[in-house]
């Protein structure tokens, strides 16, 4: 990906798109966190048994997080960003439809693997995608934003959850993470 080749106007399309997958990921990391008394009343669990909804969501990022660039050298950045932000957004839907603490267990580990490699990769993509003098710029830009996610996450989810259910916290990205998805899609160059 060479950076010499893309307009502004490509630019700043690649940055919105990767920006909003790699922020709904970082939401997702603390969002669990101001649901657990509702999750764990929902599932009449321990508060040690719900903790693993955080937990292993954890786990599973760091396990994975390595891998990336293993996976972008066998299929490719933008097939794994796609993969990534759309089987996340996927998980992230079947957390909110999970109806024991076994399945959201589940889920919130295939959301931690799914989507572990989509900030290294984010970071890689948005440097790749600007000239070398604009490196710090587009490198603030997008830090900036992608720490709102662990700061909006809970503050919404717990809105949402006092409102509704706790639910709708793991719903509330999906609709972002569909847009996000079809934005990588017509944004990232072919590998």
């Amino acid at each position: 990906m060479s950076s010499e080749y893309f307009s502004v106007p490509r630019r700043i399309a690649i940055l919105a798109a990767v920006v909003l997958g790699s922020t709904l990921y970082a939401t997702t990391l603390l969002v669990a966190s101001s649901l657990l008394p509702q999750m764990q009343g929902s599932f009449a669990a321990t508060p040690d048994e719900i903790a693993w909804t955080t937990t292993f969501n954890i786990l599973a990022t760091a396990i994975v997080t390595p891998t990336t660039g293993f996976l972008v050298a066998r299929f490719g950045r933008r097939r794994v960003m796609i993969f990534c932000v759309t089987g996340f957004t996927i998980a992230t839907w079947l957390c909110g439809q999970a109806a024991s603490l076994e399945a959201i267990v589940l889920w919130r580990i295939v959301q931690g693997g799914i989507g572990a490699p989509v900030v290294p990769l984010s970071n890689a993509i948005v440097l790749d995608s600007f000239p070398r003098h604009q490196a710090g710029l587009v490198s603030s830009i997008y830090g900036m934003t992608v720490v709102l996610g662990p700061v909006i996450g809970p503050v919404f989810g717990g809105i949402l959850a006092e409102t509704y259910n706790w639910r709708w916290a793991f719903y509330m990205i999906v609709p972002a993470g569909a847009l996000a998805a079809v934005a990588l899609h017509f944004a990232l160059p072919q590998d």
